[in-house]
């Protein structure tokens, strides 16, 4: 293994998602309209509904699932992570993962393929500043998009 600094920190950014709106829609504008290249995300909150899913290396493609909120509930957002990269087409690919509770002991976890916020989601976005170059080879698979609506 190796370890060399490929990047180091910026700006940081509080973006609070809210109600009805998709996550990765919001998170993509923003750091488009602030001209972030690159950065890391970190939040917590609820959602409606979720899609979330488990890649199979072997097989090359993602088993979803969807989550929904129980009535008169929502889901908890238990920990949002992932990081975003402005790509050679000048658009944003965000790449995330969550851990969800709907009910107490029923837990979720996996790749955010698609969701719905529900009341609202606080993400801080940690800006990545430097030469993107290696970073964008490392992540140039994302060019071919990611299984999203």
């Amino acid at each position: 293994m190796t370890a060399k600094t490929l990047l180091t920190r910026g700006r940081t950014f509080f973006l609070k998602i809210q109600e009805g709106e998709n996550p990765f829609k919001a998170i993509e504008d923003i750091v488009a309209n602030l001209g972030v290249k690159a950065a890391k995300i970190v939040g917590i909150g609820g959602m409606e509904w979720a899609r979330i899913g488990v890649f199979s290396p072997s097989e090359g493609k993602y088993y979803t699932m969807d989550v929904e909120a129980l009535p008169g509930k929502v889901i908890e957002v238990i920990s949002l992570l992932g990081n975003t990269i402005m790509g050679p087409d000048g658009r944003a690919y965000t790449h995330l993962h969550v851990t969800l509770a709907r009910q107490q002991s029923e837990v979720y976890a996996g790749h955010l393929v698609d969701a719905r916020v529900n009341p609202f989601l606080e993400v801080f976005i940690e800006e990545l500043i430097g030469e993107t170059g290696e970073l964008e080879e490392m992540l140039s698979h994302r060019w071919g998009g990611l299984p999203r609506k």
